[in-house]
C-alpha cells in the first residue's frame, strides 16, 4: 500500500470533538481554508504520524457556523471511533485548496511551489503569516520547515497560473534550515 506523502498535502483544520452518538465529528477548519470543504469528497487525518484517507459520506458535511463543520466520515460510525479522532489534524491535497475570498490577502501563496535561485525547488508553501506587515512564508521541505520573510528583494516573480513563486533568498538562509 502506498503512503500519502505529507508534502503533497496541507493542513486545513483539526477534529475538535464527537458530535452525537453515530460517529459524526466537529471539524474546525482553518479560517483561510473553510471554502475548501465545499466540494471535497475525502480528506486525510493524521493518525500516529501517517495520513489516513477518509471518504466523506453523502451529504456528510454540514456547516454549523463559520467556525465549525459537522462531518460524517466513512467507517466512523460510533462515538468510540469518533473519540479516537479528537485532536487529530486534517489534511487535503494541495491541489484541492480553495482560499476563502475574505482571507485572500497573501494566503493565495499557500500550496505554491517555491523555488530559490541557488537551490531550485525548495518545497511547497504551507502557511503565510503577517507579522505587523512583514509577510513570512513557511515552506515544507522534506528535510525541514523553512521560514522565509518576503520582500521585494527576495521575490523575483510569482506565477499564479502555474502556482509557483521564484525567490532569491539571502545567503545562508536555506542552509541554516537544512543542516
Amino acid at each position: 500500500m502506498n503512503q500519502i506523502n505529507k508534502s503533497e498535502c496541507i493542513e486545513v483544520g483539526y477534529i475538535q470533538k464527537p458530535h452525537g452518538l453515530k460517529g459524526e465529528v466537529i471539524l474546525i477548519p482553518a479560517p483561510e481554508y473553510k471554502d475548501t470543504f465545499e466540494d471535497i469528497e475525502f480528506l486525510f487525518i493524521d493518525i500516529d504520524g501517517g495520513l489516513v484517507p477518509f471518504f466523506i459520506e453523502q451529504d456528510g458535511l454540514r456547516f454549523r457556523n463559520n467556525d465549525c463543520i459537522i462531518c460524517s466520515l466513512g467507517f466512523v460510525d460510533s462515538l468510540t471511533k469518533a473519540k479516537e479522532l479528537v485532536g487529530c489534524n486534517v489534511f487535503v491535497f494541495n491541489r484541492e485548496i480553495v482560499v476563502s475570498e475574505e482571507n485572500e490577502d497573501a494566503s493565495y501563496l499557500i500550496g505554491m511551489k517555491a523555488y530559490d535561485n541557488k537551490y531550485g525547488e525548495i518545497g511547497l508553501i504551507s502557511r503565510v503569516d503577517d507579522f505587523s506587515g512583514n509577510l513570512v512564508i513557511t515552506v515544507n521541505n522534506p528535510r525541514a520547515e523553512i521560514l522565509i520573510s518576503l520582500s521585494d528583494e527576495v521575490v523575483n516573480s510569482v506565477s499564479e497560473e502555474r502556482r509557483e513563486i521564484f525567490l532569491n533568498c539571502p545567503d545562508g538562509l536555506i542552509e541554516m534550515y537544512l543542516k
